[in-house]
């Protein structure tokens, strides 16, 4: 699955963020002046993270029934904890991994790329409405909507910004960082 994916689709993904990313690039030129590689790398990034977050989620699983012949929705927070016997504890560990893994490079992107984000609860609240979104589109799809992954999400995000506060807090002053900034 996941070879699949770096070799398949990231590639795609890539294209499809340049592609996407070239105009606001030519926008933002002529708004904000000449800006540095970092600057732009770090709005790419985050839009190629924002792509891939829509495929892992909602696109990678077909065919997408809609309306779906069942609906899937679990709101009890934790319920993995009660339900390992059912998956297996190594299956239940990857689920949990993947689902904070996959927010966190968005919760480290977001700060770095949206200024107004570059507060905790602020980003906390991006990574909310993504997370709750995505879950919300799931539930209509005929995939399931779990609270759990909303709290797995929600985690990876904010383990993203405490990345970025580190990332800060050692390269404030380094040029380079600012420029990126």
């Amino acid at each position: 699955m996941l070879v699949y994916f770096v070799i398949f689709v990231l590639p795609v993904i890539a294209v499809l963020s340049a592609l996407l990313y070239l105009p606001f690039w030519s926008v933002r030129r002529k708004q904000l002046g000449k800006r540095s590689l970092l600057y732009h790398l770090v709005r790419y990034a985050l839009l190629g993270c924002i792509l891939s977050l829509i495929y892992l989620t909602i696109l990678w699983v077909f065919p997408i029934q809609f309306p779906p012949d069942h609906y899937f929705l679990n709101l009890r927070p934790f319920s993995w904890m009660h339900e390992t016997y059912l998956m297996g504890m190594e299956k239940m560990f990857e689920q949990l991994f993947l689902n904070i893994a996959m927010f966190l490079p968005y919760g480290l992107l977001l700060p770095l790329a949206m200024p107004k984000l570059r507060r905790w609860y602020r980003t906390g609240f991006a990574v909310l409405c993504t997370t709750l979104s995505i879950e919300v589109i799931q539930y209509f799809i005929g995939r399931s909507a779990d609270i759990d992954d909303v709290i797995m999400n929600l985690t990876g995000g904010l383990l993203g910004y405490a990345l970025f506060t580190l990332l800060q807090r050692l390269f404030h002053k380094q040029n380079w960082w600012k420029a990126m900034l």
